[in-house]
């Protein structure tokens, strides 16, 4: 919350330009692609089909494991592994038999030799499909000295040659990749990170190296794009690039085709829901009432994040319009409603949305919550319909917990009251609005959940939602902190940190802020990768939803300034084929 004007409306002509919409309706609205074509689905099936010939010719050899976990890794990065879960999961069984929990994976089965870049792609992959492996297996190649050494170690006869470089430098890009599923506690996993990245960039600074450029990429990519902080699409439309630099690493030029022709054809799917919520938010006129940050084409990304695939058009407009409506709550409460008014659109909502109470308010500002309220009440009654009963009280509920929560923060503003770190995060976790977003998604995504499923979810927050609700509002502060300083607001993460400790430094307190974002994303990671958790179908979309979000911040506040990389998502998701 910040800078509380009353009834004091700011013009237009006044907001900074990072407040308007960047993507105009005529532009979207002319973006054409002939994608929806029969001929390019049916196309898309014989290649399915004869990569599956592929698949199933290398699951009979006796192939290198490292073979197989590449296959597997491709398919998964390229955004195609739906189509093969039965192959994958084949080819994964196969090499996980093979692995020794005391030094990993060598190149082949039954080889005696252990290999660093098996070991690590494998440490990786099986995680990320729940296999029980345990990142001790690391220890196995440290030397002396603590440093990270190569198949064979420091005496193996290929270190100087080309093919012995290459060998090291694929090996510790695995190894970072590895580094970046940990789980609470595995310091072998920091040490490995530390050490692979500053290999990594040390390669990056050497631009006169005769270097790959498609490993270069691929580089680039692991060191900024981080697994917990990125999204199947985005990440297949890096790899489908990362990929035709180099055409030699995949067995057959159809699995490239087929990366190719799949990611336009969801391009085409995600272009004309744009042209729909470019549509509605035109025809709303909002943004004529007051000055908005308008980001709801950038918001279809989101959406994107949670539910990729063709079927889920409904879940991914909601994503887009929920946050679009959380947005708009966010900069009314922030930016031109006093703590009375603030306290009266919260009462509104508690009683069942209740607009009569608003009626005193300024034409705008009385305009602008009616078109809230109603688009409310409609995507409820698409989630009744989907659920097949009256949805309304579950997400009213999740509503009125973040207008609650961003009340107290108001009050917080107003005193000048800085709360403890403690009293902080129960309040501002819920004011991020995660709640709505993800309880919208899930209702439309997931058929006919239980009450109790739902309340389980939502009232009593399972601990996989409080880690992604937690470290998103942590990971927000830590990038808003200087910003929302300036606007006045007192409560952050931060000057809660520091009232909790007196000697602590404000940069201090923000690098701790970072440390404890990072520590739950581990823990979230390990409430979702964890064999032994019974894992939900809700689960995967609240976690994707925070991979999604943690891409907005990447780089910056993506949702403030979405010229920090998220414009740029934006034309290689949304608006440029491959």
């Amino acid at each position: 919350m910040a800078n509380l004007k009353g009834d004091v409306i700011s013009s237009v002509s006044s907001m900074p330009d990072n407040a308007f919409n960047h993507w105009d309706d005529d532009f979207v609205q002319s973006i054409e692609t002939p994608y929806g074509a029969s001929e390019y689905h049916e196309r898309a099936e014989t290649l399915v089909k004869e990569v599956k010939i592929l698949l199933k010719e290398m699951r009979s050899g006796d192939g290198d494991l490292i073979e197989r976990l590449e296959m597997v890794d491709a398919l998964q990065c390229l955004g195609i592994d739906r189509y093969f879960q039965d192959e994958i999961k084949a080819a994964l069984d196969y090499v996980y038999r093979c692995w020794d929990g005391s030094v990993g994976l060598g190149v082949g089965r039954g080889s005696s030799t252990r290999n660093l870049n098996a070991t690590a792609l494998g440490l990786r992959v099986f995680r990320l499909h729940r296999y029980h492996v345990s990142a001790d297996v690391l220890e196995t190649f440290k030397d002396e000295d603590g440093k990270f050494f190569n198949s064979g170690g420091k005496d193996d006869n290929t270190k100087n040659s080309t093919i012995g470089e290459e060998h090291e430098m694929r090996s510790m890009l695995n190894l970072l990749r590895a580094s970046i599923v940990a789980f609470p506690g595995e310091t072998i996993m920091e040490e490995a990170k530390v050490f692979s990245s500053l290999y990594l960039k040390q390669i990056l600074q050497n631009i006169g190296g005769s270097y790959n450029s498609s490993f270069l990429k691929e580089v680039e990519y692991a060191l900024s794009f981080e697994w917990p902080r990125t999204f199947t699409i985005w990440e297949a439309r890096n790899f489908i690039e990362i990929y035709e630099l180099d055409n030699l690493r995949l067995k057959d030029a159809k699995i490239l085709e087929l990366a190719k022709l799949n990611f336009n054809m969801l391009q085409c799917v995600y272009k004309m829901e744009m042209k729909k919520l470019s549509s509605w938010w035109d025809n709303s006129q909002i943004s004529k009432l007051i000055a908005f940050r308008e980001r709801t084409v950038e918001y279809l990304l989101m959406g994107i994040s949670v539910v990729d695939e063709i079927e889920f058009c409904s879940t991914r407009i909601a994503v887009a319009k929920v946050a679009t409506l959380a947005t708009i709550l966010d900069d009314l409460f922030d930016d031109y409603l006093n703590l009375d008014q603030v306290e009266l659109v919260t009462n509104a909502i508690i009683q069942g949305w209740d607009i009569s109470l608003l009626q005193n308010f300024p034409n705008s500002f009385k305009e602008t919550l009616e078109f809230v309220f109603k688009t409310v009440h409609e995507l409820a009654s698409e989630a009744t319909k989907e659920q097949g009963r009256d949805m309304t009280q579950f997400i009213t509920k999740a509503w009125a917990d973040y207008a609650k929560a961003n009340l107290q923060q108001a009050r917080w503003n107003k005193s000048g009251y800085v709360p403890t770190y403690n009293e902080y995060i129960k309040i501002a976790a819920t004011s991020a609005a995660i709640g709505p977003i993800s309880l919208h998604s899930i209702l439309l995504a997931i058929p006919v959940l239980k009450d109790i499923e739902i309340e389980m979810i939502f009232l009593n927050r399972s601990r996989l939602c409080d880690l992604i609700w937690s470290s998103l509002r942590l990971t927000d502060d830590a990038q808003d902190f200087q910003d929302e300083k300036l606007h006045g607001q007192t409560a952050s993460a931060i000057s809660s940190y520091m009232r909790d400790h007196p000697k602590c430094s404000e940069d201090d307190a923000l690098c701790q802020i970072n440390c404890l974002a990072d520590q739950l994303i581990k823990e979230l990671i390990w409430e979702y990768l964890n064999p032994n958790n019974i894992f939900l179908g809700y689960e995967k979309l609240c976690f994707n939803l925070s991979r999604g979000v943690q891409c907005f911040y990447i780089f910056g506040d993506g949702f403030t300034y979405p010229e920090k990389g998220v414009k740029h998502r934006v034309v290689k998701v949304l608006v440029d084929p491959v």
